[in-house]
């Protein structure tokens, strides 16, 4: 799905100096107790789980029955070059395929941070300031009507719009009735942001940080955010999302402003979408 996040405040990345917990060259000081391969191993185990528990819903939901018949249809699916087809579940079904992920993201995440004997507020950075808010909503504002837009306007001649927007579009096309748009609402805006974040920005981030500059571990986490949602007509705005986010969390050291404006982000398409 979509997101984004803005710091136009281009020197927020090179606040490499400011603070005990920084080294001149950028590093995270000291650096997470948790190395890079245990994320990156962590983000495996996660979609392993999602894949096995997914297609047993699949299943178990469809016709012919069978792991393997729900296997072979997303395999043709996706060899094809569409995403696994998700239109004829109801928003209920779509949104308990989803809950494996952001379930065991989340796991993980605690896992691998508890095992260190510290906690997750303070090795992530969750404390909140009140100016978070504001903050992290401009921003994600900014990047859905300035920063995505701009990206994508030398790759118009290539590129269908309505086909950067299609996985959206279908997602939010489950919302039939106020009920379902309010759970939709609920994943899309509220969920999502905060595990992605918690993992990407937090877990993630935070490891690479600890090993290489503020400028190279925006970069590369943005990268890998954008490479994680396998979806290649929309890669372009979720790398830019991943460095604005990144940048908002290396700025400031808390996930909060990330967090608001993954939700505003996602906010405009969610609004845009059930109109």
């Amino acid at each position: 799905m979509p997101t984004g996040r803005i710091a136009g405040r281009g020197p927020l990345l090179c606040v490499c100096d400011r603070g005990p917990l920084m080294s001149q060259r950028g590093r995270l000081r000291p650096p997470p107790r948790w190395s890079v391969s245990a994320a990156i191993l962590g983000w495996i185990a996660a979609a392993a789980v999602t894949v096995v528990v997914q297609l047993v819903l699949e299943s178990l939901w469809a016709a012919p029955s069978g792991v393997g018949a729900a296997a072979a249809r997303a395999g043709v699916q996706v060899a094809g070059g569409a995403e696994p087809d998700r239109l004829d579940l109801s928003y209920w079904q779509f949104t308990l395929l989803q809950l494996p992920l952001w379930l065991t993201l989340a796991a993980v995440t605690w896992a691998i941070v508890r095992r260190h004997g510290i906690g997750l507020r303070s090795a992530l950075g969750l404390e909140q300031r009140w100016y978070d808010v504001p903050v992290g909503l401009v921003c994600g504002l900014a990047a859905q009507f300035l920063i995505i837009p701009l990206v994508y306007l030398p790759l118009r001649p290539y590129i269908d719009t309505g086909d950067i927007e299609e996985p959206a579009r279908r997602i939010m096309a489950l919302a039939e009735d106020a009920t379902a748009a309010a759970v939709m609402v609920a994943a899309v805006v509220l969920v999502a942001p905060f595990v992605e974040e918690l993992y990407f920005r937090g877990l993630l981030l935070r490891a690479l940080w600890g090993r290489m500059g503020s400028v190279l571990t925006v970069a590369l986490s943005a990268v890998l955010f954008g490479l994680a949602h396998v979806q290649i007509l929309q890669l372009p705005a979720l790398v830019v999302f991943g460095l604005v986010a990144g940048t908002l969390v290396v700025a400031t050291r808390r996930l909060a402003p990330a967090m608001w404006a993954h939700a505003a982000f996602n906010g405009v398409t969610v609004v845009q979408l059930l109109r």
